[in-house]
């Protein structure tokens, strides 16, 4: 499965937007309020609707608050000729989200919308990905070793939700329901942009004890899903189940941590990381070692660099390629690491701009000057506030001293209001009240 094209209609902050996506890697920028989200919610309506045809799982529709919320100005003239102007706000139908890609080696295009208040998402033109979703449901039940695409959507309070009894398994020996057993339940929570912690810790107490019972013979999928742990989370060795604590430990150069101890950019990423590659275990199995290399699918993620340091941000799109080469990763962020680490322009989606063809060479301060439209780089806010002040100080003296003196007294008023924010700084002071006491004779 992956996502060519999609076009939004009245969907959240969007009236009529058509975005195009890269096979491989998508990362999507933008100011803060351009809709970055709202993108991946879009898509998550789109790849939602394979669950229409997947018996028991829960599908995505659009919800109200995402219509469009439009607001309209009315002017009317009072007895006396005053213009008088009210405010109203109303949701704009329909909201559509419309999508071209490829499921199930397949060209689709296909459709859902919300036509009215009190309404239900329809589904009338999604009958494609439906039908499609339903042959591959119908040929598990039977046993048949179809391919199923991966879908899950990772939000940026994914961990928050999750309390530190999540991380824990009190028996190994009873970790999973014969529900838990099935291939489709590589489906649960999918759409939802919260990610279970406690799911993952239990598959991976459950492959554990199976390696226990088998002389510790580890199988093939749980093998490839532990490298996949410990080759995404920086300098990290190895990775097990700790029966004593009932909760997955990490080994690093430092000594071993159990999860719960790990640092929050730490168990995010091994938390996400290991969700991917869990659910794709769990959806195809029947491809053994190269489970990671061969599932495809669809995976949002929304800031990708959350709690990750620089430095880690500068190879993590790089893992998550070399990872699951066959997934499709659609993701934002405000990180000129990330941009920096595309491969192609044709991989960057900017929602107030025009991407550049090269990024890779490009450095940290043309990025963030061309690409994320930050005037000076190189040095802060405040310092360029600071420099502002200072050349309309000199400009100002320069009137003074020029001017009589009788007027001498409202400027040195004037000159020193715009010194007294930067009180912190008594050497940015002192050198401009020399320049004053210089300039005016003082």
């Amino acid at each position: 499965m992956r996502i060519d094209s999609l076009l939004v209609k009245n969907f959240k902050g969007f009236g009529v937007r058509e975005f195009f996506f890269h096979p491989e890697f998508n990362l999507i920028v933008g100011m803060n309020g351009t809709g970055k989200t709202s993108v991946l919610d879009a898509v998550s309506v789109a790849v939602g609707s394979w669950f229409l045809g997947v018996r028991g799982a829960d599908t995505r529709h659009i919800r109200p608050g995402e219509v469009l919320l439009r607001h309209f100005e009315h002017e009317e003239m009072d007895e006396e000729g005053h213009r008088h102007c009210t405010m109203q706000w109303d949701r704009v139908y329909p909201c559509e989200v419309f999508a071209q890609g490829h499921v199930q080696e397949q060209s689709l295009s296909w459709s859902r919308s919300l036509n009215a208040p009190g309404g239900r998402t329809t589904y009338g033109s999604a009958a494609g990905i439906k039908e499609l979703a339903a042959e591959a449901d119908e040929a598990i039940r039977k046993g048949q070793d179809i391919l199923l695409p991966l879908i899950s959507y990772y939000g940026t309070g994914r961990l928050w939700q999750e309390p530190r009894e999540a991380f824990t398994v009190s028996d190994p020996m009873k970790v999973a329901n014969k529900e838990e057993q099935s291939r489709l339940a590589g489906y649960w929570n999918s759409v939802d942009p919260r990610l279970s912690v406690s799911q993952l810790t239990r598959w991976i107490a459950r492959q554990s004890w199976i390696s226990y019972q088998q002389q510790n013979r580890i199988s093939p999928v749980f093998s490839a899903v532990k490298e996949a742990l410990v080759s995404c989370v920086e300098d990290a060795r190895n990775l097990d189940f700790d029966a004593t604590l009932g909760e997955v430990v990490v080994g690093f150069p430092g000594g071993t941590q159990p999860f719960s101890n790990l640092s929050d950019g730490q168990r995010c990423m091994l938390a996400m990381v290991g969700d991917i590659a869990h659910k794709a275990a769990k959806l195809n199995p029947q491809l053994g070692s190269r489970v990671l290399r061969e599932t495809p699918g669809v995976v949002l993620i929304d800031e990708l660099d959350l709690h990750l340091h620089p430095r880690w941000q500068r190879r993590v799109i790089e893992d998550l390629r070399r990872t699951f080469p066959k997934i499709q990763f659609i993701c934002t962020t405000h990180s000129p690491f990330l941009i920096q680490s595309l491969r192609s322009g044709e991989e960057l989606l900017m929602l107030d701009g025009q991407p550049t063809a090269a990024l890779g060479n490009l450095s940290l301060e043309e990025i963030a000057r061309g690409i994320q439209q930050v005037a000076n780089p190189q040095v802060s806010h405040r310092y360029e506030e600071m420099k502002g002040v200072a050349r309309n100080y000199l400009e100002t003296l320069e009137e003074a001293a020029k001017a009589p003196k009788e007027a001498l007294e409202d400027f040195r008023v004037k000159l020193a209001e715009p010194l007294a924010p930067y009180a912190d700084n008594p050497a940015f002071q002192a050198f401009l009240e020399m320049k004053r006491a210089a300039k005016l004779g003082e």
